[in-house]
């Protein structure tokens, strides 16, 4: 299997938190997945601490191999949820950081044209 074009950043093991966030850069943004349902997406480059996301997705935009509903089904550091980020990445992520598709979960997405 190639090598995939981003790397995983970290997930925050051992955390108190019941949600465990994994972050990816892929080349079109920096994307943090939630194990609670939903992923933000970030610009690349350096982040100020507290900033609010460019868009907030939910995980049933993803691949159906990687969740169920709007639940993750695969481990956070599982090759499938790796693909799936990319794909979304490579399809959305510049839209998403530019703001085209609205800010997401909160009522205000916009559905990305076909």
């Amino acid at each position: 299997m190639p090598e995939l074009a981003f790397r995983v950043l970290e997930a925050r093991p051992g955390s108190d938190c019941t949600m465990a966030r994994t972050k990816f850069v892929t080349p079109e943004a920096l994307i943090v997945i939630s194990t609670d349902g939903y992923f933000d997406v970030f610009p690349l480059g350096a982040r100020v601490p507290n900033a609010r996301p460019a868009y907030r997705g939910t995980v049933d935009l993803l691949d159906r191999d990687v969740r169920a509903g709007d639940r993750l089904t695969v481990r956070p550091d599982s090759i499938a949820l790796r693909v799936a980020v990319a794909s979304w990445s490579s399809e959305h992520g510049a839209a998403a950081v530019r703001g085209e598709m609205g800010a997401g979960r909160n009522g205000k997405q916009v559905v990305p044209a076909a």
